[in-house]
């Protein structure tokens, strides 16, 4: 007998809804079966019982707890409940149910072994489905279209899976997240039961990765191993929803340019401004959604730190040597760092912690900070009165009055001999695009290669790739790497002159940049040469960390809401590389002496405090 359709592979996707709430339905790896009820969807609440003695106050205390901080389980999971216990026989599972009866409507209950259940069987939401027990996932619509792929909740370890489920707003994603409720055998990380979503040029077993451009997705394979950096967070118990999107290959795009992927909603303000870029997704996700805790991106000559000012919450573009940059796909791997947003500075602490094995810490020897003025001002007033305001914060914290210079007249007094008495724009002229240029052109070589054997014919590239590529065609190999010895140079001129690492404890306070109205339906200014010496390039050239840092708002009048709107405003601070846990603890020991919020909302406003007058 001839065997039909070989190779055929079938999906099942079990949906299910509760009051409009919609739910996934996943199977385990080794699904028990209840054969108790006759209901083909019945949903069920799994409690695991601890071995020491319980009682009705404990299970109503533990089931209360779980609906305050869950959004997966709904009270309709609590009319039917399995205990999973070490010892059915002398388990009370009458008295059990009594206590939840009378408080969440339980009407029946059974007891499973723990033997039985295994290790996929734990507290939380799940659901009978025609006697099989599967584990639920609450679906979320990607309404502010960040998402460029969501994944199948990720049950067991191994390759992860794409989704493949539309949202109510058309051209949008449903989003899978799992419960909050943690297991009784959870270890108990910081990072443990946290949803989070990457920007897509993380490797990730089974997905292909976009690179925001349509023609890098075109060749990309599937990833047969999750980058190490990512891979470290989800080990710690991070659950990963899916990918982000960002500026066509990691560079500058506004919405007017974003040819190949619709750029993500700033849920800022009218909801109209830009997001900005290259990890534009990475930071709207995180402004706009409750049900994401973090999200993370890179940051390559302002890719992170840009999004953090324009979608208004807490980032840090991380040491540069802090985290493997295997299975990333590069900018330029010179200046290229991981970054994390985040809503809650305490979190951020925690989470970066475990992210790169670091225990809190806090600078030990004489601190100074250091406001550069090369950077400071900015044009936009009601930003630097902000700014000032915070700063005057940070001295009060740590009892210690800034130091205003110039790097610029720094350099004339303390010129290193390397430079032969040029000044430091004369130094660095011309650097940004014999370095930086140069290198990311000469990343994407290959690709272009690759895709011209392919298609014969050359990929797409937005207009500022264009720009770059078109200048690093002019630049000889001892061009850049002349350039790239002038950025070390320059570095170590900035630790030793500027930071003064070994002598102090130096935190270099910088805007970003000037805040403004920029509406996500105006064409950008044309691309330019990047200028070396920019606050911006600081990080960057240090290879330092840099948290971003929320103070305040800007009032503006929207011509979209017709109607007085808000942009955030942040402030970002720098130090030395190496001190990313000491930064984020300055950080946020300046908000809690100032009293200022410590988390940011989601949607059109931070709902910040600014600190006591």
């Amino acid at each position: 007998m001839a065997t039909l359709h070989q190779g055929l592979q079938v999906t099942e996707l079990r949906l299910f809804q509760i009051e409009g709430i919609k739910y996934l339905a996943t199977p385990l790896p080794s699904t028990p079966r209840l054969s108790l009820f006759g209901g083909e969807v019945v949903p069920v609440t799994v409690i695991e019982t601890p071995g020491h003695e319980t009682s009705e106050t404990w299970i109503n205390r533990l089931v209360q707890g779980w609906l305050d901080v869950d959004d997966v389980l709904h009270r309709d999971f609590l009319k039917g409940v399995v205990f999973v216990t070490d010892d059915k026989a002398s388990f009370d599972t009458d008295a059990m149910t009594k206590g939840l009866q009378s408080s969440f409507g339980t009407s029946w209950s059974t007891t499973m072994s723990a033997h039985d259940a295994g290790t996929a069987v734990t507290s939380g939401p799940f659901v009978l489905w025609k006697g099989e027990l599967l584990k639920v996932a609450r679906l979320y619509d990607d309404s502010q279209q960040a998402f460029v792929v969501a994944t199948k909740p990720h049950i067991v370890s191994g390759a992860f899976e794409n989704l493949r489920i539309s949202s109510d707003f058309f051209s949008s994603l449903s989003v899978a997240v799992p419960s909050r409720i943690k297991s009784s055998c959870d270890i108990n990380g910081p990072l443990r039961g946290a949803r989070f979503a990457v920007k897509d040029i993380f490797a990730i077993d089974g997905l292909r990765q976009t690179a925001g451009c349509r023609a890098w997705f075109d060749l990309s394979k599937t990833s047969t191993a999750t980058a190490p950096a990512l891979q470290r967070l989800i080990d710690e118990g991070a659950n990963l929803v899916g990918t982000l999107k960002l500026g066509s290959l990691i560079t500058r795009e506004e919405p007017t340019e974003s040819a190949d992927y619709h750029a993500a909603f700033n849920p800022r303000g009218d909801g109209y401004q830009s997001a900005w870029s290259s990890s534009g997704g990475s930071g709207a996700s995180v402004a706009s959604y409750e049900w994401l805790d973090f999200t993370l991106g890179t940051d390559t000559t302002g890719s992170s730190r840009r999004p953090a000012l324009a979608n208004g919450h807490f980032q840090i573009r991380l040491t540069q040597t802090a985290l493997s940059l295997e299975g990333i796909v590069p900018s330029w791997k010179y200046f290229d760092a991981p970054a994390m947003y985040t809503r809650d500075i305490r979190n951020l602490e925690k989470w970066v912690g475990a992210w790169i094995s670091e225990e809190p810490q806090v600078y030990q020897s004489s601190m100074s900070i250091i406001y550069p003025r090369d950077f400071l001002p900015v044009a936009n007033t009601v930003q630097m009165g902000l700014i000032d305001k915070f700063v005057q914060d940070l001295e009060a914290t740590f009892d210690v009055r800034k130091t205003e210079l110039s790097i610029a007249d720094l350099w004339k007094e303390k010129t290193p001999q390397e430079a032969r008495g040029a000044d430091i724009t004369e130094f660095l002229k011309d650097v940004g695009v014999k370095s930086f240029c140069y290198g990311v052109a000469e990343e994407l070589q290959s690709f272009r290669d690759e895709y011209w054997k392919k298609h014969s014919k050359a990929p797409y590239v937005n207009p500022v790739m264009r720009w770059r590529l078109e200048a690093a065609a002019n630049v000889t190999r001892e061009q850049h790497e002349d350039a790239v010895d002038r950025l070390r140079i320059y570095k170590r001129w900035l630790i030793e002159e500027v930071l003064q690492v070994g002598k102090q404890d130096s935190i270099v306070v910088l805007p970003i940049t000037s805040q403004a109205v920029d509406y996500r339906d105006v064409p950008p200014d044309p691309p330019s040469a990047p200028n070396a010496f920019d606050g911006i390039w600081l990080a960057s050239t240090l290879g330092a960390p840099e948290i971003s840092v929320p103070i305040g708002e800007m009032e503006y009048d929207s011509r979209v809401s017709q109607r007085k709107e808000y942009l955030p405003i942040v402030v970002s601070l720098l130090g030395a590389p190496g001190t990313d846990m000491a930064l984020i603890d300055a950080a946020r020991r300046t908000l809690e002496y100032s009293g200022r919020s410590l988390e940011v909302t989601t949607g059109s406003r931070m709902n910040i405090s600014t600190g006591t007058a």
